[in-house]
């Protein structure tokens, strides 16, 4: 159908005119039409289909009318227009295509007005339009009656001939009675629709919750009722966290992102938002316990054309994830602190035999064993705002879901406590929980872990620094105590140190390691002060920076023109440098003891508390 730039009804120029019927009134006639409406009547009431009522007015209307067209528009509130729905004289092909705005030609006239308006030739009429394609010039008069119910203006019925006629009182007002029935019509169709339609919501609500209470009672968890949210949305399902990372137990319902953006607008409910990498569109439905955000469901797919049972399906699939997620993380919370307080009385020192075999029945109670070696892995933050990241208990959460499932695969029965300053991992080396006994991991193999480890703390966000601290070997459970200082204390060292991101083993200390024997921090001052005394004093009272450019010497294995450079300054400048340390200390550095011994200082003093 070709389109004009401005709907019209009919055509404008003028045409011969014929002479009018007699439509006198007679009780035949009105014996007619009484009887017309009876029968409209009964088939509205027995005739369920809304179109099927449609066809059967505009088709026997006509005949009733004795008119040779009728037409039907009705008011369609999204397209903010009167759209032809019906007629059985006017091309079929514009049935639901052609639209008039209230207030526009006949038909547009009449919704506007709610008034009858009669026209005996449209062809001088300046409010007839004509519709190309669609009205023909052989219809001469139009009767168009408005179609109400209530305060609501639902259509307009117009009937067309081809002979000139005068419409009169009785035949406006018989239309207007059909019109009336149709509103009744309608009525009563949208009626049944909105009930059919509350009927199915309500069966559907049931089948949900149908579907869902099975699976709570029969304990299925959270990966079957995941299952059948995606079932009954019909589209791939993903379960996060109010972080955005994915969590495991939605990793089988098809939704395969690993982090998505949660978006502050969730607050107020379900959200259609646009994953960009890779293009996904996402219904994001909040799962709350209360005022709190515990996670977010995910469906692929648009809000805007998510059906009524995708909306069923995740309302009443984040309650029910509401209440897994909440009993679940009930349990962990019990397990945590069980376990929290398993691996402190572990690493506590002083354990005797009887005190690690009371702890190994409590470890048996929880499902872990007590192994009799181990390593003792320490994870810390470097700075302050990684130390802020990890008050976070959602990041705290994820990191150790995280690291544990790092452990499970490589160290059956491994033991993770996360804190808000630390987490410690306990990693078993013996056979009895490895597999393979010839693949028990050394030090090189745990370094290569705390690497990994380092890795997964670094993906809580960008530029946050994490170190790890490893301790020798744990030969015994009553060794384990020791090798969790040793890891912290090659940390503090790492820190003392200025370095950061970094893997360090208490093996790896060297010397160190005999320092950090001595017990006593008076002893290593009055060593410290022995050796380093007027250099410290020196610098203190003077400002210079010569227990700086002591510390690059040894650093760069007393070579003066490396220690230049990390010092940018020149060669001359250093070298009188050394010379005013060694009047102060009164040795030379050239000589092999000495350096040991300043070296030797130099790190005791690093062990020392500022």
């Amino acid at each position: 159908m070709a389109a004009a730039q401005e709907p019209c009804e009919g055509p404008i120029g003028a045409r011969p005119k014929t002479a009018e019927q007699d439509r006198t009134p007679t009780p035949d006639r009105e014996l007619r039409e009484l009887l017309f409406l009876q029968q409209l009547s009964v088939a509205a009431a027995s005739t369920m289909q809304r179109d099927e009522l449609l066809a059967l007015v505009i088709g026997q209307t006509t005949g009733a009318m004795e008119a040779d067209v009728c037409s039907l528009y009705l008011y369609d509130s999204a397209r903010g227009g009167l759209v032809l729905t019906a007629t059985n004289g006017l091309n079929q092909s514009a049935v639901g295509k052609v639209m008039m705005r209230r207030g526009q030609g006949v038909t547009g006239t009449v919704a506007a007005s709610r008034q009858p308006l009669s026209i005996a030739d449209v062809s001088g009429e300046p409010r007839f339009k004509w519709i190309e394609g669609v009205d023909e010039e052989r219809f001469t008069s139009m009767l168009s009656v408005p179609i109400e119910a209530g305060p609501r203006m639902v259509g307009v019925l117009n009937v067309q001939t081809v002979e000139r006629r005068n419409f009169r009182a009785d035949e406006v007002a018989f239309l207007s009675a059909i019109a009336g029935a149709i509103a009744g019509v309608l009525e009563r169709s949208e009626l049944q629709l909105r009930l059919e339609q509350q009927l199915e919501e309500i069966q559907l609500s049931q089948t949900v919750h149908e579907r869902f209470t099975g699976l709570v009672l029969s304990g299925a968890g959270l990966g079957r009722i995941l299952e059948a949210v995606a079932s009954l949305a019909g589209a791939p399902v993903g379960l996060y966290d109010p972080l955005g990372f994915r969590l495991e137990q939605g990793a089988g319902t098809g939704l395969k992102l690993r982090r998505i953006t949660v978006p502050s607008l969730l607050a107020s409910g379900p959200v259609g938002v646009t994953h960009l990498r890779p293009h996904t569109e996402l219904t994001l439905s909040p799962v709350r316990a209360g005022a709190e955000l515990i996670a977010v469901l995910a469906v692929e797919g648009d809000l805007a054309a998510a059906s009524p049972g995708r909306r069923r399906a995740l309302e009443h699939g984040a309650t029910v994830v509401a209440l897994e997620l909440l009993k679940e993380r009930a349990a962990a919370e019990v397990e945590r602190r069980l376990r929290g307080d398993l691996l402190e009385g572990l690493l506590s020192a002083g354990q005797d035999p009887a005190d690690i075999g009371r702890l190994a029945l409590r470890a048996e109670r929880l499902g872990y064993r007590i192994p009799e070696r181990g390593w003792v892995v320490v994870l810390e933050p470097d700075d302050e705002t990684a130390a802020a990241v990890l008050q976070s208990v959602p990041l705290q959460e994820r990191l150790q879901r995280d690291l544990t499932e790092l452990c499970r695969p490589r160290f059956p029965g491994a033991m993770v406590l996360g804190r808000a300053s630390a987490t410690v991992m306990l990693l078993p080396a013996d056979s009895a929980t490895l597999e393979d006994a010839t693949a028990r991991p050394g030090l090189a193999d745990i370094e290569a872990f705390g690497r990994a480890v380092q890795a997964v703390a670094h993906g809580l966000g960008r530029r946050l620094s994490f170190s790890v601290g490893i301790g020798n070997l744990a030969s015994s459970p009553q060794e384990l105590a020791r090798a969790h200082e040793e890891a912290r204390q090659a940390l503090r060292l790492a820190r003392r140190g200025g370095g950061g991101g970094r893997v360090i083993s208490y093996r790896s200390l060297g010397a160190l390691r005999l320092l950090l024997e001595v017990r006593d921090p008076a002893s290593l001052r009055r060593f410290v002060d022995e050796t380093l005394g007027p250099v410290l004093l020196y610098g203190q009272q003077r400002g210079t920076p010569l227990l700086a450019t002591l510390e690059a010497l040894a650093a760069a294995g007393w070579n003066q023109r490396a220690a230049a450079r990390d010092l940018h300054i020149h060669i001359n400048t250093l070298a009188y440098r050394v010379q005013r340390l060694e009047a102060l200390l009164g040795v030379s550095l050239g000589d092999a003891e000495t350096r040991v011994v300043v070296r030797i200082a130099l790190q005791a003093r690093s062990l020392l508390p500022d």
